[in-house]
């Protein structure tokens, strides 16, 4: 009513430090996690690395090369195969876009195709002005 006094709610929420459960991670968190990764020069790190002065490439600054020395990273086998192995299946993937390395089905069929289509010459490929 009229010249109550009102009593002040705040409410107190707990702040949410997110981490990187559930999230995939950058190369810069892997390599930093790995010990890589220099903590006072995190600025010169790129996915390509930086040049000197000279303009010859500094290889302790590419986040590719240095990924490329943590050979465990590379070999691990993914989930997939995990369970092939249980099962006593290989299981052997091909790199994505990459038909011509597969070995049967329709993508050695599009390998094949693509590996015909590219000894064709120019004159001889079907395009939006010669169709």
């Amino acid at each position: 009513m009229v010249g109550d006094i009102q009593h002040m709610v705040i409410e107190t929420t707990q702040k949410i430090e997110e981490g990187w459960q559930g999230k995939p991670k950058g190369l810069l968190q892997i390599l930093w996690e790995r010990g890589w990764i220099d903590a006072t020069t995190l600025g010169n790190y790129t996915m390509g690395g930086r040049q000197n002065a000279s303009g010859v490439l500094m290889k302790n600054t590419s986040l590719k090369l240095l990924m490329a020395n943590c050979i465990d990273f590379e070999e691990e086998e993914s989930l997939l195969q995990h369970y092939g192995r249980e099962l006593g299946v290989t299981v052997d993937r091909t790199p994505k876009c990459h038909c011509e390395l597969a070995g049967e089905g329709i993508e050695y069929a599009w390998g094949f195709s693509k590996n015909y289509y590219r000894t064709l010459s120019l004159s001889d490929k079907k395009g939006k002005q010669t169709s």
